[in-house]
């Protein structure tokens, strides 16, 4: 973790702060104190400066905690005053003053409780050494997406292995697809699929998306019988060591219209050239330029409606974003996704999508040994 830590406090020193405050809601998903921390409990408050390695957490962690949070001092708490109490006071007692955190992942409700927390010690008389005690909070959103963005040879490991879970989930999967079958049990094939494979479960809920349903990028997967004819899109990742995959595939139950087969060429051939140009020092828009560009010059510019890739990682979603808004350069060993479509209401879909490591010449696609040929089943 000593590596991680030191990209907070560098981050610290350039927002002119003294500490970054990290507060893990029960149930957020947040995946930044595990980064930083190890623990993986879901509910946590890290405080972090050139003098602080605390964490705090409740009683069903006791244990756990300190398995996992080696590195830290460690704090068990009751009831959210007490929370508030032994943040504020180390924050009091350590003499900082100005405190980041992230206010896409922190609930403002925390901040607003603790921030009353310092008003109301602020009234009191002045220390008589430190002189009147003040605090300030301040939001710099997305940096704790930012400062995972770069990741390390660990991290790359376990995103390949993730990502061959999921292709053998896809391989076992596309062999029992049959016409008759309903979008919702095949979802549930797959997550059946995932644990088996060894995978922690699902990444996101599956997309299950058969004939017309094609035409919505994240259609739910229903009671429809898939048919003869009728092309099927399916994306899902697993959840695997504390990272997760996304991979999509779409195939054809026996033989399918031109029209089709014609959207279906296009959105492979597009994607295939994501893959093939993107490299680090591009920028977001500029990969997602040479995808749109291409289904465009095929008369298909209209219906790719959606970005052409993201970030992945510890979240399914996170930064970069590869998209016409994106205008900083990639770094080397950052993680995307690439995945164009076409989405036709009435018609139906298509969109394929890999993971690629980006390096200076070019790409790792972890999920390119499962092929993008049209599958008929």
């Amino acid at each position: 973790m000593n590596s991680r830590i030191k990209k907070v406090l560098r981050l610290i020193r350039q927002e002119d702060a003294d500490a970054l405050l990290v507060w893990n809601h029960e149930g957020s998903g947040q995946p930044a104190t595990q980064w930083l921390s190890g623990f993986s409990g879901s509910w946590s408050v890290l405080l972090i400066s050139p003098r602080h390695r605390m964490l705090w957490t409740d009683g069903r962690y006791s244990a756990q905690v300190t398995t996992e949070a080696r590195e830290f001092q460690i704090d068990i708490v009751s009831g959210s005053a007490g929370v508030l109490d032994m943040i504020g006071g180390e924050i009091l007692k350590g003499g900082i003053q100005k405190i980041l955190f992230d206010g896409r992942v922190t609930s403002y409700n925390s901040v607003e409780e603790l921030q009353q927390w310092f008003s109301h010690r602020q009234k009191t008389p002045p220390h008589p050494r430190r002189g009147k005690e003040t605090v300030h909070i301040i939001s710099r959103k997305g940096m704790l997406q930012e400062l995972r963005l770069v990741k390390e040879k660990n991290e790359l490991d376990i995103l390949a292995e993730a990502a061959r879970i999921t292709g053998r989930v896809f391989t076992r999967l596309v062999s029992g697809i049959i016409a008759g079958m309903t979008e919702q049990e095949i979802a549930y094939r797959i997550e059946m699929l995932v644990r088996e494979e060894g995978a922690e479960g699902m990444s996101f809920p599956a997309i299950v998306a058969s004939g017309k349903n094609g035409a919505f990028p994240h259609a739910h997967p229903t009671g429809k019988k898939i048919r003869k004819g009728e092309l099927v899109t399916v994306d899902f990742g697993v959840r695997y060591r504390g990272y997760v995959s996304d991979m999509t595939r779409t195939v054809a139950i026996g033989r399918i219209s031109p029209q089709l087969r014609t959207m279906y060429m296009a959105v492979q051939n597009a994607q295939e050239l994501g893959c093939k140009k993107a490299k680090a020092g591009m920028t977001g828009a500029e990969i997602d330029a040479v995808c749109r560009n291409y289904l465009t010059k095929r008369g298909f510019g209209k219906y790719f409606t959606h970005s052409t890739g993201h970030g992945i990682g510890m979240e399914v979603h996170e930064l970069p974003n590869i998209s016409p808004h994106h205008t900083t350069s990639l770094p080397v060993r950052s993680v995307i996704t690439c995945e164009p479509g076409i989405y036709i209401h009435g018609v139906g879909g298509v969109r394929i999508e890999d993971a690629l490591i980006l390096t200076k010449s070019g790409t790792i696609n972890l999920t390119g040994f499962v092929s993008k040929e049209l599958i008929a089943l």
